[in-house]
């Protein structure tokens, strides 16, 4: 028995884990279609520029919206820009629209958006 269990056992190999999500390679390419044409350039909308280093300008920057950092790692609930991704900034204290404009993002992607801050922001 001991002999079948070991032999079950070798020929078993663990599940990989999965990759961390990262602003680069999971986030970054849901906002180059949506967000880049409004906030890049010398006057951006709502003053944040995603062009140039999109995620210094986000991650543990204030909002000029709201009393809160635009993303606040590890926790989404508490990052202005999944509320305005969401639809719920009015709730958090904010203004203006939801995000995108066209409202092209689709809900599994804003859950990514909310993974990827609770999971730390990582870059």
């Amino acid at each position: 028995m001991r002999l079948a269990l070991a032999v079950l056992l070798v020929g078993c190999t663990p599940e990989p884990e999965p990759a961390a999500l990262s602003f680069e390679r999971d986030v970054a390419p849901l906002f180059w279609d949506e967000c880049y044409v409004c906030h890049r350039g010398d006057e951006p909308d709502a003053g944040l520029e995603l062009w140039d280093d999109p995620y210094g300008h986000t991650v543990g920057v204030t909002s000029t919206q709201a009393d809160m950092a635009l993303v606040e790692p590890g926790d989404h609930l508490y990052s202005y820009l999944w509320h305005k991704l969401n639809g719920t900034q009015g709730i958090a204290g904010g203004s203006g629209t939801a995000m995108p404009l066209d409202g092209l993002l689709y809900a599994d992607e804003i859950a990514l958006v909310a993974e990827w801050i609770d999971a730390g922001a990582a870059p």
